[in-house]
Parts: structure tokens; C-alpha cells; sequence
């Protein structure tokens, strides 16, 4: 299996070379833990986040 890469400026994980979510190609493996958004209008979490889209993101990006 691939290792997940996180974006450095929307924190989205992905095996790409790109992020899905805001299309920055600057990734990096250094990260820490998983958080998976489903509704983010709905989830206090993605608001404290800033996170606007659904998705898989890292909770912090090294």
C-alpha cells in the first residue's frame, strides 16, 4: 500500500502528487494523526479545523 501524503497548506491526505482538495502539489509523509470529515457544515470539529470540504485530513502536518 502506498504511503499517504499530506498538503502542506489544506492538510488533505492522498497517494497523489497532488492535493484533491486545494491542488497544491507541496506534500510531505511527515504527519500526525487522521481525522475524517464527512459534513462540514455540520461538524464543530471542521469548524475549529477550518476544514470546508469533506475528506480524509492529517491533524498535523510536519
Amino acid at each position: 500500500m502506498p504511503k499517504l501524503k499530506a498538503c502542506r497548506s489544506c492538510k488533505a491526505l492522498t497517494e497523489d502528487d497532488e492535493c484533491p482538495i486545494c491542488g497544491s502539489k507541496d506534500l510531505t509523509i511527515n504527519w500526525e494523526g487522521v481525522v475524517v470529515i464527512i459534513d462540514p457544515t455540520r461538524s464543530a470539529l471542521a469548524k475549529k479545523l477550518g476544514i470546508t470540504r469533506s475528506g480524509i485530513y492529517a491533524l498535523r502536518v510536519l
